[in-house]
């Protein structure tokens, strides 16, 4: 799958160099940066190209931000307190094949939640034991579920640890920093590495690749948006047979 580009090729050469990786092996990502970072824009591009692949798709979108309201209709797309619900249809559907025995059948499925952070902070304020259950979810979805082909995009602005139990923040295969990211955020993601010291405009920023390392990344803009968000939802629905 195509993640973006190489920020150095295409800033210094003028080259698109793509930065893929493989979903057997790559399925859960963190997208992290400030509001304005261009967040929702990478994440439709990824989106576009992740749906090239046998995949089913849930996707949670808590604040029922209007950049996936084009979603709305579609049978795993989740707003609000519904996002709860599609969080436990995804884990229970994990721990139904893991309970079956069988490995990874050849079908990818990914749980993506824009703005986990506010799903937890409501949730914690409703009632804690149902937000540390959901927590332990996630994180055991991230330590155990590539086996299966099951993976999870979170999307946030400050990865906070406090938000992934035990230790979950380190098992993310794709780890993408968008904009200019504070020091706090540098020393919880990549704690040791050697940051470049660069100016990010928006779609850029800093990647790590499970397996590759440190590098930086690009998004290309997306002229079209429409057209765009129309093909996402075209694939999602013949990918899981239509809207509800």
């Amino acid at each position: 799958m195509n993640t973006g580009y190489s920020y150095t090729f295409w800033n210094d050469y003028g080259i698109k160099v793509p930065l893929k990786m493989d979903l057997r092996s790559h399925p859960s990502l963190l997208l992290t940066g400030a509001s304005g970072s261009g967040k929702s824009y990478a994440l439709k591009y990824m989106l576009s190209n992740l749906l090239e692949n046998k995949v089913d798709i849930t996707f949670c979108n808590f604040k029922n931000s209007a950049d996936f309201k084009f979603m709305t209709g579609y049978k795993h797309y989740h707003t609000f307190t519904d996002c709860s619900k599609g969080l436990e249809q995804f884990y229970d559907n994990f721990k139904e094949v893991q309970g079956s025995d069988t490995e990874f059948s050849g079908m990818f499925r990914i749980l993506i939640f824009d703005e986990y952070p506010a799903f937890v902070l409501y949730t914690t304020a409703c009632d804690k034991k149902i937000a540390e259950r959901y927590k332990t979810m996630i994180s055991e979805l991230l330590m155990l579920g590539r086996s299966y082909g099951y993976g999870v995009w979170l999307v946030m602005q400050r990865p906070d640890s406090s938000l992934l139990a035990n230790g979950a923040r380190d098992n993310f295969h794709l780890t993408i920093s968008l904009g200019n990211i504070s020091k706090e955020a540098k020393s919880m993601l990549y704690s040791g590495e050697e940051l470049p010291q660069r100016v990010y405009k928006a779609g850029e920023g800093i990647c790590w690749i499970d397996g590759m390392g440190l590098c930086e990344i690009k998004f290309p803009r997306i002229l079209d948006i429409q057209s765009r968000e129309a093909r996402i939802l075209n694939r999602l629905t013949d990918a899981t047979g239509g809207k509800q």
